[in-house]
């Protein structure tokens, strides 16, 4: 399993510095085609082209994302889609009841997101998804091919590096993008290429942002339909759906039920997020029903333990969860009180309604337990 895991990073770094290669190369033609006689500057100029350059390197970077995800919003919108969320890395604009407000997010993985509700359909597998997945890198290979005829027309030695710097990046980025690869998750190439593929992809992400959708608005998932919940993957999306009905189930308090359901989820090491977020709610589901210490630590390994205290900081189920840890595995009261007050404050910032109701719904139900149990550590 190592071996074939080191094999996936060894091909997605390959995939990468080709992607950078290629960029680098496509934006040197345009540079020598545009300007040949504009490379040849001063020694001040040079050194202010690498201040610059280095300072461009982040600056590019935050304008990039926004660029990206404003290209799924763009062309989302067009194809019918509603607003319901974007991000750039956790700063979260959502809106709700025709009102803009800031929220706190971030998924691994990710630098942005740009959550749209797709329009109804009686036929899913026809709804309009190539440009909204597409939009991200599209707007990407514009901005460089924008930015470099800009910056070959100004004298301005800063100005130009800056533009030749975000037009650069941008095209790495957008290619990349659009080239098929998993990270943490599919990025939008790799969906796009399912889609394209197989129809039954295109009903399992329709039915993806359908459920993010409801959940957004205030639904749970024990009260999503399960026809609704039953995404018909074929590919990687499989591990979402038993994800998804492991996670009704505890909506539902059947944590028998839910941890048979994410056993199987978690043995699925294909999408790495989806994998560590069925193994958080399977280690959840465990405590709940009763495992021991020394079973519950084979689980709470050292790769778990990273991502759980990453997600944590933005994700209101790992403050559940380490509480429910803390309190009814570690009985230390003083720790577990910690994560619940953690936990009181993410759910002001968190967006997502219907996981807030569900999640609250989940710590009184451990409040209550530790109480039973420890009741001395219990103000």
């Amino acid at each position: 399993m190592k071996k074939k895991k080191n094999q996936k990073i060894i091909f997605l770094l390959t995939a990468f510095f080709i992607g950078c290669f290629g960029g680098g190369l496509v934006a040197g033609k345009i540079i020598k085609h545009i300007s040949p006689s504009s490379l040849t500057v001063s020694g001040a100029d040079k050194t202010a082209m690498v201040i610059t350059a280095c300072v461009s390197l982040f600056i590019s970077y935050l304008l990039i994302i926004i660029i990206h995800e404003a290209g799924h919003l763009v062309f989302g919108l067009l194809s019918g889609y509603k607003y319901l969320l974007f991000r750039v890395g956790s700063l979260t604009l959502i809106k709700r009841n025709n009102k803009f407000e800031f929220k706190k997010m971030s998924i691994k993985g990710t630098a942005g997101q740009c959550v749209l509700m797709p329009p109804e359909s009686k036929e899913p597998e026809k709804v309009p998804f190539f440009l909204y997945h597409a939009g991200g890198g599209i707007f990407n290979i514009l901005t460089a091919l924008i930015t470099f005829p800009i910056a070959f027309s100004i004298h301005g030695i800063i100005i130009r590096t800056f533009l030749l710097v975000l037009g650069a990046i941008s095209l790495v980025i957008g290619f990349t993008n659009l080239i098929p690869m998993i990270i943490q998750v599919p990025n939008d190439g790799y969906n796009i290429m399912m889609m394209l593929r197989n129809p039954a992809e295109r009903v399992a992400i329709y039915k993806t942002l359908k459920v993010n959708g409801l959940l957004f608005n205030g639904m749970t998932l024990s009260q999503i339909s399960p026809e609704l919940l039953a995404l018909g993957s074929e590919g990687f999306y499989k591990a979402a759906e038993e994800l998804l009905k492991g996670q009704a189930l505890m909506d539902k308090m059947d944590y028998e039920g839910a941890e048979k359901i994410l056993s199987e989820a978690a043995s699925d090491d294909k999408i790495k997020y989806y994998q560590l977020e069925s193994l958080s709610e399977l280690m959840f589901c465990k405590i709940m029903n009763g495992a021991s210490a020394e079973e519950i630590e084979k689980i709470y390994d050292q790769e778990l333990a990273k991502y759980i205290t990453s997600a944590g900081k933005t994700f209101i189920s790992k403050r559940r969860l380490m509480y429910a840890y803390q309190l009814l595995i570690k009985h230390d009261a003083e720790a577990a009180e910690k994560e619940y007050q953690a936990a009181m404050k993410l759910k002001d910032t968190y967006p997502i309604e219907g996981e807030i109701i569900s999640e609250l719904k989940l710590i009184n139900e451990i409040r209550k337990r530790g109480e039973i149990i420890n009741p001395e550590s219990i103000s």
